[in-house]
């Protein structure tokens, strides 16, 4: 029987090869689509896993306070971990690790390191780093060490073995190399390349013992199965048994939850892991809609099969045997399509890759999971592709079938045409959401962000470059193609420090904001076209601007003296005190964008103080950009021979700062288009059963005198009107949906009446391509190929 039902399917698939090749082909992109999809959701729900012990590491957060409203941060106290280890009895180890920019020397090599850490030697015990050469106990034990990755080894060493050997750091200490670890692999949160002991920052000036100050990430690894509630209140009791004032709650996050769910600042934005809910649904989508076609072809044809189902019933087969033969056909489909899938999902796996930014290998394909699910996928889409086909068709009754009382068709096929609504329903709304995605982030790169980015570019200022600053500026004043230059202490359009405790006359005891915190150069706000509000700049003809002993002025921005309860001309003169500097704000900046788009322009306030720069901040004249690079290199070297010049374009970090949503649209877009076109097929595929059905009453139609264009409109138009109702059904749920996204950011486009009437108009021409040239081929037939046999 099992055979009869094999060699039954397979010729159904060869006699009828338009509407087998368009099932299988509409089975095969979807399964390619959901494949592509879920190894991306793979991937990034495989972050932070491959690390020995990774379901009992955390990281140590905060929630911080103020005026009622809740600041998160990820970073802590230096001194946290050595604390945690000795007095918290769940913490088995705590280590921390901190970015910090070097030089690093080998010879004539002499590169800018951005991904080399301080680090604790607990952290490599606790994350397992492999190490291919050295000691892994012992590697970070000396002050004066460092180990490197691979990759890093050969680019300062080549072929030569590098452990034992010194790099130069800074160009002020010997490093020795006391190990080699492997490259950490692409799904890893905390990825770096080289790492030195943490206690080495006390040489470099960078240390602090304040249980207040928070500026470097801590890790712990629990004790199994501790119960999280009670280790996050020990946490807080013991800052608060150091810090009587603090209102600070630590917390633990779990570090395989930190790639998804991490987050900073006031509220609690959805992460990452909202793009992990939104491409799951999208595989959902694109499968049920390849599902469906299956289902509508199956039904419609139903009339083709209705004597076979009679015979077979009449000699004896149950409703049980008839079910199982049309879901032992669907399945062969499914397995069919799964085969062609798999061969698509082979020749653009690079591809993808390279779109996705993944690094997602061949090997998968042999992975046991990977073979599982994908055989898991494929009998449910069988079963649900041919669910309601195999219990359709079983129901038939052999008396009916045989006196030829079946009669299908589109006018009385419910079923059929729900099934178009729900599946252009979706489509509507794949469509909708790209539209809006698309436009919140051209909106959020093209909002203004209240200074010019455009031809500036920055310097870091690492090791003692900083000494040199004053020789440096002077000399790039004088290079041709230099308009302005001025310093800064965090990159001007990532200002991430901030701090509490402003105080200014009349403030209220219990308000408590939080404030960034930047310090700069005189001709900051010129270099970057800040605007002023009120006030004035800092100039070289007020000594008192100067942060020097305890005192100094400052600038701050329009939400300083909004929270002042000041108009920008009232805080103008105002005594002011921050940061352990007290003077007067002389100046009212207009809001600027100092972080990235998604968040809430926030308080800031400006120090001046030349001596304290990490970075230099230069605007270049457009034109010979070239030129202009190639003349402050050479004034570069002239000063500073032994640093090599390197340089950020700010333009540049724009655009890597929302590269992540960038990708995410370009991904919705592929994946929205490719499910419209699944829909369009199945489409095409009723469009041309309905032709053949109706093709003698067309004919006959056309003998009374019916035109061509009305031939035409008459076979359009119940597709049509199945395609308007789907697009009314999918407003109301897009709308409601694209809303609460929306909600998450802090600057958003409005939802527009345009938007989804564009999204009608956009399926209605979709599916008038798609079913037009059916009903145009029908139309002009000649009447007598349909009505001779008559």
């Amino acid at each position: 029987m099992l055979k009869n039902y094999f060699k039954i399917a397979i010729r159904n698939i060869f006699r009828h090869k338009i509407y087998s090749s368009i099932n299988i082909a509409g089975l095969a992109l979807g399964l390619t689509c959901s494949i592509f999809i879920l190894l991306w959701v793979r991937d990034e729900l495989s972050y932070d896993r491959h690390f020995k012990s990774a379901e009992n590491l955390y990281r140590v957060e905060e929630d911080q306070y103020y005026s009622g409203e809740t600041y998160h941060v990820n970073v802590t106290p230096f001194p946290c971990a050595p604390a945690f280890k000795e007095e918290i009895p769940e913490v088995v180890n705590a280590g921390r690790i901190t970015w910090h920019g070097i030089l690093l020397r080998n010879g004539d090599k002499a590169f800018y390191e951005t991904e080399v850490v301080a680090v604790d030697q607990e952290y490599l015990d606790m994350f397992g780093i492999k190490f291919l050469q050295g000691d892994p106990a012992k590697a970070l034990i000396d002050p004066h060490t460092i180990v490197l990755t691979k990759e890093m080894a050969e680019k300062y060493f080549g072929d030569e073995n590098p452990v034992g050997q010194t790099l130069s750091l800074n160009n002020q200490y010997e490093m020795k190399v006391t190990g080699i670890i492997e490259d950490l692999p692409h799904n890893t949160s905390f990825t770096f390349k080289g790492g030195f002991p943490f206690i080495f920052l006390k040489e470099l000036g960078r240390w602090g013992e304040n249980w207040g100050s928070n500026s470097i990430f801590t890790f712990v690894e629990l004790q199994p199965n501790s119960n999280l509630v009670e280790v996050d209140s020990k946490l807080t009791a013991m800052l608060r048994a150091r810090e009587d004032d603090s209102t600070t709650d630590y917390m633990v996050a779990p570090l395989t939850r930190m790639h998804l769910y991490a987050y900073w600042g006031y509220g609690k934005p959805a992460g990452a892991i909202q793009y992990v809910y939104i491409f799951s649904i999208i595989a959902l989508f694109v499968l049920l809609i390849a599902c469906i076609n299956f289902m509508n072809l199956s039904t419609a044809r139903s009339a083709n099969r209705a004597k076979e189902i009679g015979m077979r019933k009449v000699v004896g087969a149950k409703r049980s045997n008839l079910i199982k033969q049309f879901f032992g056909e669907s399945l062969i489909l499914a397995f069919i399509g799964m085969f062609f899938s798999l061969i698509l999902v082979v020749l653009l796996l690079g591809e993808f890759n390279d779109f996705a930014d993944k690094q997602i290998s061949y090997t998968i394909f042999l992975e046991r999971e990977f073979i599982a699910g994908i055989l898991t996928i494929t009998i449910l889409t069988g079963f649900v592709a041919g669910t309601y086909p195999a219990l359709f068709l079983s129901s038939f009754k052999p008396v009916k079938i045989l006196k030829g009382a079946i009669k299908t068709g589109a006018k009385n096929s419910v079923l059929r045409r729900v099934l178009v609504v729900f599946q252009f329903s979706l489509s509507v709304f794949l469509i909708v959401g790209t539209l809006v995605i698309y436009n919140q982030l051209k909106y959020m790169q093209g909002k203004s962000l209240g200074f010019d980015k455009e031809q500036v570019l920055y310097i870091s200022m690492r090791g003692d470059i900083s000494k040199s600053y004053e020789a440096i500026k002077s000399g790039m004043n004088n290079t041709t193609g230099v308009l302005d230059i001025t310093g800064s202490s965090n990159t001007p359009h990532q200002i991430g420090s901030n701090s509490g405790g402003a105080r200014w006359d009349g403030k209220d005891p219990e308000q408590h904001v939080l404030i960034g915190v930047n310090v700069v150069d005189y001709n900051f706000c010129n270099t970057m076209k800040i605007e002023m509000s009120a006030g004035r700049d800092f100039s070289e003809e007020f000594t008192a601007d100067i942060a020097l002993d305890s005192t100094g002025n400052f600038i701050v921005n329009e939400e300083v003296a909004k929270v002042m309860g000041k108009t920008n001309e009232q805080a103008v003169g105002a005594s002011f005190s921050f940061m352990g500097v007290s003077g007067q704000i002389v100046g009212v900046m207009k809001n600027f964008h100092f972080n990235s788009v998604r968040n809430k322009i926030e308080p800031l306030a400006m120090a001046l103080a030349p001596e304290h720069l990490s970075y230099m901040v230069v605007r270049i004249a457009p034109g010979e950009i070239s030129e202009t690079i190639s003349n402050m290199r050479e004034t570069w070297s002239s000063v500073l021979p032994t640093y090599p010049f390197e340089y950020n374009f700010m333009d540049d970090d724009f655009a890597r700062m929302y590269m992540m949503e960038e990708r995410m649209v370009d991904l919705l877009k592929y994946f929205s288009f490719m499910a419209i076109v699944i829909a369009c097929l199945g489409l095409f595929g009723l469009a041309s059963f309905t032709a053949e059905q109706r093709k003698k009453e067309i004919g006959i139609r056309k003998v009374l005198g019916a035109g061509e264009i009305k031939l035409t409109y008459l076979m359009c138009r119940e597709f049509l009107i199945l395609t308007i109702i789907s697009a009314i059904i999918a407003w109301p749920v897009s709308y409601f949906a694209l809303e609460s996204w929306l909600e998450k950011f802090a600057y958003r486009i409005d939802l527009t009446l345009w938007t989804f009437i564009l999204s009608g108009i956009i399926s209605l021409v979709i599916a008038l391509s798609t079913v037009g040239y059916q009903a145009i081929k029908a139309a002009i037939a000649n009447p007598v190929e349909s009505l001779r046999y008559e």
